[in-house]
């Protein structure tokens, strides 16, 4: 049994590692519960849109707003060809398409996107409905 299941990861990582011609990716997913996320079949591979992300992402100022409850999305970049997780946002949508969002997995910082940019990161959004 063992040796099947480092079969078959090897398998997979060799498939992961084929399939990545750029070796990054977008993918958006929602919480089930507190320690499970669901993750669309959607992936955005475009590097000018996920750069474009992270810029948004980077710049973002402080809210002075907290955040309650499991975020609405977690938005996550993966770099394939490394195989490492370059980042991950958890995204909160309030009225009027407020945008807060915490960066990392542990991130207690709570951060405002820019009205400007609130159309970006919905179209991103969309990838998960």
């Amino acid at each position: 049994m063992r040796r099947k299941l480092v079969f078959f990861l090897i398998v997979f990582l060799l498939f992961l590692n084929a399939c990545s011609e750029n070796g990054r990716e977008l993918v958006v997913g929602t919480y089930v519960d507190e320690s499970t996320i669901v993750y669309s079949g959607d992936v955005l591979s475009d590097e000018t849109e996920i750069a474009r992300f992270l810029e948004v992402i980077e710049t973002s100022p402080l809210s002075e707003e907290g955040v309650e409850g499991l975020p609405d999305y977690v938005i996550t970049v993966n770099n394939l060809s490394e195989s490492t997780m370059e980042a991950m946002v958890n995204v909160w949508v309030g009225e009027d398409d407020e945008m807060l969002f915490t960066r990392g997995m542990e991130g207690t910082d709570v951060f405002e996107v820019d009205s400007m940019y609130t159309y970006d990161v919905n179209e991103i959004l969309q990838m998960n409905r």
